[in-house]
């Protein structure tokens, strides 16, 4: 531990170092993965290596796509295991490594600082430990609690191996990852509120993500006054998000409209799945109309939360952009969001952010259109991208038939999600050299 400690002391922590390490420890984590899924012992059938893989990075991501049916693939070693790299995928191995750097010096190295920030994409003054701590206490308190609410609706639906079943599932769902031993999913239980209602409770919880949590944690025990401006945008992005979504999806679908308010409960399902990124559905979505889909597309790409499980372009980049817009139109010289002025740093990242999202779902789109554009229709095609690159988990029933070069660019867009778009683009781009003058300011048309 000690050698561990004096290597994260010696490393490089500029920014770029820090971004190649991060990525690194997730690529790591995946070939690991995927050793171990290759295995005879894990497998009830046989895959390909193509397929092993696809899996791996599906699972290390917590996006929950699969080549083929999970729990056919692999026998109950192989789920164990799984199960293992979703909650270290899902609460991030540099807050794992960050907590037993804790437990055992007490205090944190800068580049353990440094990682578990870009990680979790947290505000630079946000207090560290407070925050390592909440990760695993929280964690470990609502899974464990959804785990057994869950025990009780599946022994009550008849489910096989009931402990098993809620254990899997409720880890599955609080880490936004959408993996489940059913091979339609949520489908089987979609008239069982119990069983749904958790669930969604479960990725909600997740995709809100840690600050939320820590900030009602210190005001409910007084140590905070008020809930921070970030918790508040949040909390406000995601619940206008998924309820106009829900309302949406439901008046787009035929099915949905008949079916009253039966189908107004799936609509909700699917427009939470898609927005909290966790990817479970209780309904076929290849059933979906079209009108349906693009609304999912549109709410996977807005995605989940900072320092949550989700992926997607963030709702605080979302509300962001949104708050420009606003501001921009009624000709305010600042841009506020809840009578709060937003840095202009943050501004600029969350319009960078969603920049580079959409340059990179727009050439995974155009690459698999090029290699399976032939087989399947163009929004089948964009709603298993974006699904990949927000770490959804959602698809229309297409992902088993594409071909392996397809699953392979798949693979890359969900290990890009994991790390965030702007992440990567960190990674790809060069340490700009300090200008040693101001830039010679120019108007442009705009």
């Amino acid at each position: 531990m000690k050698n561990i400690k004096e290597w994260l002391l010696e490393k490089k922590t500029d920014d770029k170092s820090t971004v190649i390490l991060l990525i690194k420890g997730y690529f790591l984590l995946t070939i690991l993965c995927f050793i171990v899924l290759t295995l005879p012992i894990c497998q009830s059938s046989k895959s390909s290596l193509v397929d092993h893989w696809f899996f791996s990075v599906s699972i290390v991501s917590t996006t929950g796509l699969a080549p083929a049916d999970f729990s056919g693939s692999y026998n109950l070693l192989g789920q164990i295991i799984s199960l293992l790299f979703i909650q270290l995928g899902g609460i991030g191995y540099m807050a794992l490594s960050s907590f037993i750097i804790l437990k055992q010096f007490h205090r944190l190295p800068s580049l353990s600082a440094r990682l578990l920030r870009l990680e979790f994409n947290l505000p630079q003054k946000y207090p560290l430990v407070s925050f390592i701590y909440s990760i695993f206490i929280f964690t470990l308190l609502i899974e464990v609690i959804g785990a057994i609410i869950l025990y009780f609706g599946f022994r009550e639906a008849g489910a096989e191996n009931p402990i098993w079943q809620s254990i899997f599932h409720s880890i599955s769902a609080f880490c936004t990852a959408g993996f489940s031993l059913f091979g339609d999913s949520m489908t089987s239980f979609n008239n069982n509120s119990l069983i749904t209602t958790t669930i969604l409770t479960l990725s909600l919880l997740g995709s809100i993500g840690f600050i939320v949590l820590l900030d009602f944690w210190l005001k409910l025990t007084g140590q905070r006054k008020s809930i921070t401006l970030t918790s508040k945008i949040i909390l406000f992005g995601t619940f206008l998000f998924w309820i106009v979504a829900a309302i949406t999806i439901f008046l787009s679908d035929v099915e949905f409209r008949e079916m009253g308010w039966e189908g107004m409960k799936l609509a909700i399902f699917q427009s939470i799945s898609a927005h909290t990124t966790v990817g479970f559905n209780n309904y076929d979505i290849g059933l979906i109309d079209t009108g349906g889909i693009f609304v999912m597309i549109v709410l996977m790409i807005i995605g989940a939360s900072p320092a949550g499980t989700g992926g997607g372009i963030k709702t605080t980049s979302i509300t962001a952009l949104i708050a420009v817009l606003l501001s921009v139109l009624k000709r305010k010289r600042h841009i506020t969001f809840f009578n709060k002025e937003i840095p202009a740093s943050n501004i600029y990242l969350a319009v960078s952010s969603a920049i580079f999202y959409s340059f990179i779902l727009l050439i995974g789109t155009w690459s698999i259109l090029m290699v399976d554009g032939k087989n399947f229709e163009f929004e089948k095609i964009l709603f298993e991208v974006t699904s990949a690159l927000s770490t959804v988990g959602l698809s229309t029933g297409i992902t088993g038939q594409l071909s392996d070069l397809s699953k392979l660019i798949i693979s890359f867009l969900m290990f890009i999600g994991r790390l965030g778009a702007l992440t990567f683009g960190f990674a790809l781009i060069s340490k700009a050299p300090l200008l040693r003058d101001k830039p010679k300011i120019e108007d442009i048309a705009i």
